[in-house]
């Protein structure tokens, strides 16, 4: 570990009064808020103490209550023969039922501000407690030294150690994230090579790459200038950095799209930082979606607590149906670094979309079976995160080869796509019960933690990922994906307008919005905006399979992701395959309503 010598001790002892190393203060029993600090942080390079003027947003994640209730609502609210089926509750409803006590929100709270902190809010779920106070206030108040650190060319700050708060509290909070900034989400979009991009440069000039239209027509998706469609519906990116309207409308009017709603929320602060990460995914999804209000979530940066702050605001704010996210991160990099509480924190913000109704989609990675891991622990099948979530679709990726009228010719697996098993949580139900389903053995065993499983890993002293979802012995059967697939190869590509100029890119990060744009129309086709929510996604994909695979799929059986070849039906690597758009629409609404899985 560098963290240096007993000079350092010594002067960070000084800094904090001498509470960072003991267990008390005063008559305050104090304990430790286990995971919060990230493990490059032992492998770094220490540079200094972090600027303690600076104020820095910090979010108290706080434990779901009444799991096995919880689950059993979850199970209520998607089953047809129900009184509660799709009878969606509302942040308040939510965190009244599932959320932390009021006496515990209490707790925190005025512990927080007795040590010189501002309460910004406390969400209507009661599962987040949003704080700001200089880096200096931080530390002393959760009994760490927050420092900077260069590791593999980048410099970062964290806290050095784990958080302290009172012992009584520690059962009912899950992390406090915003000490550090040290890991960050990658985006999962690829660009074309050289030879692809367009050499004509801007204006209107001979865009390359797959136009909406080609994938509206090789897909059966239908009309793209109906705004009928999705009318109405709220369909939310969630992303990192900014975009130029001027580059999105002038996308839609080269190709004779209509023009959408853009409205833009930002998170932790304002950025004008242009991403075309961020472009790309309000093009495709508005372009794929006609008719739908596009709500951009813009995170100041790609960190971890700044996409859990996104994850919370949108299932606090409520207004979004169909949620996409292009940005994730390999499953086992996020538990070895020592920020898998994130993962716990944002599938609770899942569980609670879930009791809304919202849909959640996320690009299943472009590592291939690997995912671009940096850990080697579990070679060539690494499921990436959040797409790895049971709540979240997972989407995989094809190589598409069209016809001269934008037909299918050929479409087979695109070898970068993601689809693989997780090794955190459970094999879902929607799984376990459709037909001829083939269960794996993947939970699997958490390296640093020798015979538990992964999941064990982040489960103390908290009780971590919920117990209904997370994988609870080593050899348990676990979520595989991918679940459904679209076009995503670079080499075929799709044009991108960004920043005044065309370019060509590809990966899952394009089919996670243009899946979004699709579940916007079936949001419309169900009863629109709120009333004709469908929950969860990857549920309403296998009720759709279980009688309508052959007529509402493309069946990939031909390539491989690395681990996981292509095969008739179900696969890894494209999941079900890629959608015959209108007749999933609508045979997937008929099979939402008679679904038992």
């Amino acid at each position: 570990m560098k963290f240096g010598n007993s000079v350092r001790v010594a002067a960070v002892a000084a800094v904090l009064a001498g509470i960072a190393g003991g267990v008390t203060a005063g008559s305050v029993q104090y304990a430790t808020v286990a995971h919060n600090v990230p493990g490059m942080v032992a492998k770094a390079q220490f540079l200094g103490r972090h600027d303690p003027a600076e104020v820095l947003n910090v979010s108290v994640a706080l434990q779901l209550r009444n799991r096995d209730q919880l689950h059993a609502f979850l199970r209520d609210v998607q089953d047809p023969r129900s009184p509660s089926y799709h009878h969606w509750l509302t942040p308040v409803q939510f965190g009244a039922l599932y959320g932390a006590t009021p006496d515990q929100v209490d707790a925190v709270t005025r512990f927080l501000t007795s040590q010189g902190l501002t309460v910004k809010d406390v969400t209507p779920s009661r599962l987040r407690v949003h704080v700001s106070a200089s880096a200096g206030v931080l530390e002393r108040a959760f009994h760490v030294a927050i420092n900077d650190y260069r590791y593999n060319g980048r410099q970062f700050f964290s806290a050095d150690g784990n958080p302290r708060l009172p012992a009584e509290m520690t059962p009912y909070v899950v992390s406090v994230m915003g000490l550090d900034n040290a890991i960050e989400l990658r985006p999962h979009s690829v660009a074309a090579p050289v030879a692809a991009q367009p050499r004509t440069g801007r204006g209107i000039n001979n865009p390359a790459g797959f136009s909406p239209q080609q994938i509206a027509t090789a897909y059966s998706w239908g009309s793209l200038t109906d705004t009928s469609r999705a009318s109405g519906v709220k369909l939310a990116v969630a992303t990192a950095f900014t975009y130029r309207k001027a580059d999105i409308t002038f996308f839609w009017s080269h190709y004779g799209l209509p023009s959408h709603t853009l409205t833009n929320i930002p998170i932790d602060g304002v950025t004008r930082r242009l991403n075309d990460e961020t472009t790309l995914d309000v093009e495709r999804s508005s372009s794929m979606g006609p008719g739908a209000d596009i709500l951009v979530y813009e995170g100041v940066n790609p960190a971890f607590v700044v996409f859990d702050d996104m994850f919370t605001q949108i299932v606090n704010d409520n207004i979004a149906d169909v949620i996409t996210t292009s940005w994730g991160l390999c499953e086992v990099d996020q538990v070895d670094e020592g920020v898998g509480f994130s993962i716990v924190a944002e599938d609770e913000s899942f569980l609670q979309g879930l009791a809304q109704g919202q849909t959640f989609m996320a690009a299943a990675g472009d590592g291939g079976s690997q995912d671009r891991c940096g850990h080697n622990f579990f070679p060539n099948n690494n499921a990436d995160f959040p797409a790895s979530d049971p709540n979240v679709i997972s989407a995989g990726g094809t190589h598409l080869v069209l016809n001269s009228d934008n037909t299918i010719k050929s479409e087979t697996v695109w070898i970068s796509g993601g689809g693989a098993d997780s090794g955190l949580f459970a094999e879902p139900s929607y799984q376990t019960n459709t037909g001829g389903w083939l269960s794996n053995t993947d939970c699997v065993q958490d390296p640093n933690n020798l015979g538990q499983p992964l999941a064990a890993h982040l489960n103390d002293p908290n009780p971590g990922i919920d117990v209904a979802v997370a994988c609870a012995n080593v050899g348990d059967a676990s979520r595989q994906g991918a679940d459904l697939s679209l076009d995503s190869d670079p080499a075929t590509g799709y044009s991108l307008y960004f920043n005044g100029r065309w370019a060509v890119f590809g990966g899952t990060s394009f089919a996670a919005p243009e899946f979004a744009g699709l579940f916007s129309m079936i949001v419309a086709a169900n009863g629109g905006h709120l009333t004709g929510r469908v929950g969860s996604g990857p549920r309403f994909i296998y009720c759709d399979a279980k009688n309508n695979s052959l007529t509402d799929f493309n069946d990939i059986v031909v390539g491989n992701n690395g681990k996981f070849n292509a095969l008739t039906g179900w696969d890894h690597a494209t999941g079900w395959g890629t959608p015959i758009g209108t007749s999933f629409i609508t045979n997937g609404v008929s099979a939402l309503g008679a679904c038992i899985l």
